[in-house]
C-alpha cells in the first residue's frame, strides 16, 4: 500500500507535507507510512477517501482496478473554460457609500493566543462543524458526527 500511496502522491503533484495537510493527519504520519516503520490505518484511508474521492479506493488498499474512478483529469479545472456573462448596463447612478452605525468605543477583546486556550466547548451544546482557514487561502471542514 506504501507504494500505492506514494504513486498517488506523485500522480496528484503534490509533497508528502502537502499531502499530509490535504488528507489532515500529521507530516510525521505520512513519514513513518513512507519509510515503512507504520502502516496506515483505517482513519487514514478514510481520510484519503474524503479527500480524493475520484481515487478508487480499492486501488488504494488493494491494488486492484485502475487509480482512478473515472478518466477524469486529476486537476478537476485542467480542461475547463470560465466563461462570464456580460453585465447589463445600469443607469449611471451615484453609488452612496454604505452608512455606518457609529458605536462608543469599547474594551478591546481578549483574544486568545493559541487554538488550544479557547473555551470553545459550551456545556449542553454541541459542535456542528469546525472550519479552519490557513493563511495560504484555503480552508477545511471538520464535521465530528
Amino acid at each position: 500500500m506504501k507504494d500505492r500511496i506514494v504513486q498517488l502522491i506523485n500522480s496528484e503533484g503534490l509533497t508528502s507535507s502537502k499531502f499530509a495537510d490535504t488528507i489532515g493527519v500529521q507530516r510525521s504520519s505520512i513519514s513513518h507510512i513512507l519509510s515503512g516503520r507504520n502502516k496506515p490505518s483505517l482513519d487514514f484511508v478514510q481520510k484519503i477517501r474524503r479527500s480524493f474521492p475520484h481515487v478508487n479506493i480499492d486501488w488504494v488498499i488493494f491494488g486492484e482496478g485502475e487509480m482512478y474512478t473515472s478518466q477524469e483529469p486529476t486537476n478537476l479545472f485542467e480542461n475547463e473554460t470560465i466563461q462570464f456573462e456580460k453585465e447589463e448596463e445600469t443607469p449611471n447612478i451615484t453609488p452612496q457609500p454604505p452608512k455606518l452605525k457609529k458605536e462608543s468605543p469599547t474594551k478591546p477583546v481578549n483574544q486568545p493566543e493559541s487554538f488550544s486556550e479557547m473555551n470553545v466547548f459550551v456545556p449542553g451544546k454541541q459542535i456542528e462543524k469546525v472550519v479552519v482557514f490557513y493563511t495560504d487561502k484555503t480552508f477545511r471542514e471538520y464535521n465530528p458526527s
